[in-house]
Parts: structure tokens; C-alpha cells; sequence
């Protein structure tokens, strides 16, 4: 009983000294450096017809080093779309890493879908809604390039084709509707290409749960 005992307390010692060392983990700071000429995930919001120009929140990948998802442990956080997640327990699901924390989320870590040959890199994506966790980069107010074009390919049908929108007026109106009808220009399943003057060129829209 003695042994049990010590045993017990042993244990909770050690899950003690390991809570005392749990550690948050962090996204790196954003690559995007230079807007112009790029593509970005925004937010697409309010245009002003005083300015001329559209209120665009920027958004990038929370990005990770590989190494240091793989010393994550049950009682460490991680820090993603702006909002901490602590780990309860993990799960191995077809070879991967699932991270389950506190409120029902469960995290698991993949490789950036623009990070070429770095294989160091890794971004966070939630299993409950298989959206990627991303942080605001910047809010920036910018006008529509001439002959600005809205690529719509919201569709779930993934063979069915984009529908086009070309000029501000009509873009307007699309944007008007999916603001009626859906979420938006949200920056989950939205895209917008920048000339070297920072004008918007054009509006690109995928798929999103929550439409």
C-alpha cells in the first residue's frame, strides 16, 4: 500500500513539474513583406465612394517550425487565428497528429501550401471546420484597378465553372448579394491580386463551409 502510495505521489509530482513547464507555441512572424504584385487572402470590406477605394484586411498563414510542434505535450498551448488553445491530449489519425484542447478543438499541423522547398515550415488547420488558422497582417484602403474582375468559384462542384464579374458596378452588386446571401468577401475563401500600384485587380472566391 506504502509502495502504491508513493507511487501515486510520484506521479502526481511529475504531471506538476510538467505543468510548470508547459510552454505556448507561437506562430513566426508573417513572410509577407511587399503587397504589391502579390496574391493575399483579405477580407474584402466596405468600398467608399468618397476615397474610391475598398477597406482590405490582409491575412497570412500562422506559420510554425516543424521542430517545435514536435515537443508539443499535454499542457502546452498553441496560439492560432489569435486565439490559445490548450492541449489535453493527442491522437495519431492516418499517420498524423491530431491535437485535441480544451474547448472541443482539435489541431493537427501540415506543410504550407506556399513554402516551396522549406520543409521546416508547417501551418495550423482546425478539424472541426478544415479551415487553416491565419492572422491579421494589415488593414489597408485600396482602390480597383480598371477592369477589375471577380472570379466567383464558390460552387461546391468542383467541375462547375467560376462566374465572372467584370467592373466595379457589377462587382459592387456581387459583393452586395454574397454579403445578403452568405458571408461575404470573408478572407477564409478569399482572394485578391495587387498591381505594382496596389490596385485591386482581382477578386478570387472558393468554396466556404459557412457559406
Amino acid at each position: 500500500m506504502k509502495k502504491l502510495l508513493s507511487a501515486l505521489i510520484a506521479v502526481v509530482m511529475l504531471f506538476s513539474v510538467s505543468l510548470a513547464f508547459a510552454k505556448t507555441l507561437e506562430p513566426e512572424d508573417t513572410e509577407i513583406e511587399h503587397l504589391a504584385g502579390k496574391t493575399v487572402s483579405a477580407t474584402v470590406g466596405a468600398y467608399d465612394e468618397a476615397t474610391k477605394t475598398f477597406t482590405v484586411t490582409v491575412y497570412d498563414y500562422d506559420r510554425y517550425e516543424k521542430e517545435d510542434v514536435a515537443k508539443l505535450a499535454v499542457g502546452d498551448t498553441i496560439l492560432a487565428g489569435g486565439w490559445l488553445y490548450k492541449i489535453t491530449g493527442t491522437e495519431d489519425v492516418d499517420g498524423e497528429k491530431y491535437f485535441k484542447c480544451e474547448d472541443g478543438e482539435e489541431i493537427n499541423f501540415g506543410k504550407s501550401y506556399d513554402a516551396g522547398d522549406d520543409h521546416d515550415e508547417v501551418i495550423a488547420r482546425s478539424i472541426m471546420d478544415s479551415r487553416i488558422f491565419m492572422n491579421v497582417v494589415t488593414v489597408l484602403h485600396l482602390p480597383a484597378a480598371e477592369g477589375i474582375v471577380y472570379e466567383d468559384q464558390s460552387d461546391p462542384d468542383l467541375e462547375a465553372k467560376p462566374i465572372i464579374a467584370e467592373g466595379l458596378e457589377n462587382i459592387l452588386k456581387a459583393k452586395a448579394e454574397k454579403e445578403q446571401n452568405s458571408n461575404g468577401f470573408n478572407f477564409y475563401a478569399t482572394k485578391i491580386t495587387l498591381n505594382e500600384n496596389l490596385e485591386i485587380v482581382k477578386i478570387h472566391q472558393d468554396y466556404d463551409v459557412a457559406q
